[in-house]
């Protein structure tokens, strides 16, 4: 008879099993993570090349772009209302006919309120975007809070001055040029009204542009950014995403002609680019929730965010991008050309 016993695990043996294990899982996980955020920036990437698809269709039917952010009887609708039937929502869209006062503000249109209740559109929604995606948007409607924004144009530091002093003269701070700048804010916090809109862009307001103006060649013209992660309020996150939804435009019939001529109401769903891509300030004049008419772009994908261009490319544009560049790209006809990865 054997007197062979059969041997377990002492407890050294298995707190250094689980040492190992517990190495192994740290190393993978970081792995794991990457490859869920690669996953994602690439479904957000396609989220973009949609609403590319659906700007080319639209133009395509009606020889010009949806504007940004219109007046209508009011608050008018915003470009997303207009490319629904293009991102196969054209059932919403028929919910929604843009007529009596203020069609675009779900705080005041029956209409509009019913049709945008508790609906979600996931290709407006960026995958990676940390914060709700509802919030109530006005008249108890709870409404989407969409990711991206069209681009009305970029902001001169100096465009108060007259005249504008040419790049690089005397007087001349951000190396960049643009007379259509107008204040375009008369409403909410301090800072908000600093806000500074555009015209340069291919989505100013209560302009219908085509594809003729983009004079710099579509490829080099970023209409549409990500706007899809938390600011930082001191310490406190603070949302910078439209705070009335994504169908609402503006009451102002005017357009951004000049620092004396143009809107000075809020122009919802669209942003003229006066800051770096990624900056997380959110005390800077014309930044705010209701609504900054300069709220950055910026994304939760790590060192950038995705980016629509005139020709319905992609592009993933970095945090290290000079300003004056990403001013450059936001304006359709500056005569500069300028080559992306």
């Amino acid at each position: 008879m054997s007197n062979t016993r059969n041997r377990g695990f002492t407890l050294v043996e298995l707190l250094v099993v689980i040492a190992i294990i517990g190495v192994l899982v740290g190393l993978l996980l970081p792995a794991v993570q990457a490859a869920r955020e690669a996953a994602r920036r690439m479904s957000c990437g396609n989220n973009m090349k949609q609403i590319g698809l659906a700007l080319h269709n639209y133009h395509d039917t009606h020889n010009k772009f949806p504007s940004g952010s219109r007046q209508l009887n009011g608050w008018g609708p915003s470009w997303y209302v207009g490319i629904l039937p293009y991102v196969e929502q054209k059932n919403l869209s028929d919910q929604m006919p843009m007529v009596g006062s203020h069609p675009g503000y779900t705080g005041v249109s029956l209409t509009t309120r019913a049709a945008v209740n508790n609906t979600i559109i996931p290709g407006f929604i960026c995958p990676s975007c940390p914060m709700p995606e509802t919030k109530d948007v006005g008249g108890g409607a709870i409404g989407m809070l969409p990711s991206y924004i069209a681009i009305a144009g970029a902001v001169d530091e100096d465009s108060s001055l007259s005249p504008v002093p040419a790049i690089g003269a005397a007087g001349d701070t951000d190396l960049f040029m643009e007379t259509r700048n107008r204040l375009a804010n008369a409403c909410c916090s301090t800072n908000e009204k600093l806000s500074i809109g555009s015209g340069g862009g291919t989505f100013p307001p209560n302009e219908f542009l085509r594809f003729a103006n983009l004079t710099d060649g579509t490829s080099n013209v970023l209409v549409v950014g990500e706007i899809s992660n938390w600011m930082k309020n001191g310490t406190a996150p603070a949302d910078t995403r439209v705070n009335h939804g994504w169908t609402m435009g503006t009451d102002n019939s005017a357009k951004v002609v000049s620092w004396t001529s143009g809107p000075t109401q809020r122009t919802f769903n669209i942003n003229s680019i006066r800051y770096s891509i990624g900056t997380q300030n959110f005390n800077l004049p014309g930044v705010g929730g209701n609504n900054g008419a300069n709220n950055p772009l910026i994304s939760a994908h790590p060192g950038g965010i995705q980016s629509l261009f005139g020709d319905g490319s992609v592009h993933f544009l970095t945090e290290t991008m000079s300003l004056p560049l990403l001013k450059l790209q936001a304006t359709r006809d500056d005569g500069q050309v300028i080559d992306l990865p």
